[in-house]
């Protein structure tokens, strides 16, 4: 069962979190509890910073995949328009 808590948080936050629950189609405290637990279930010895390195190799990664299909969709209708 929740129970009333006094938690400041600035006005970005906020706005940020009506949004999320406007678009989730949840409440803002729903929104509020929800990032707490995903927050409080990271292991304790969480590396944000290394977290974050994974995640830029990862967006890195994938830019990389998306240039390949371009390339890949640009030859193939090259193939489609000779073949015409």
């Amino acid at each position: 069962m929740a129970t009333p808590t006094t938690v400041y948080i600035n006005g970005r936050q906020r706005k940020r979190l009506f949004q999320r629950a406007r678009w989730r189609k949840t409440s803002f405290s729903e929104e509020l509890r929800a990032a707490l637990d995903f927050y409080l279930d990271l292991p304790p010895d969480f590396d944000d910073k290394a977290f974050a390195a994974l995640v830029r190799e990862a967006n890195a990664s994938m830019d990389r995949s998306i240039a390949k299909l371009d390339e890949t969709l640009a030859f193939l209708e090259k193939f489609r328009e000779a073949k015409a």
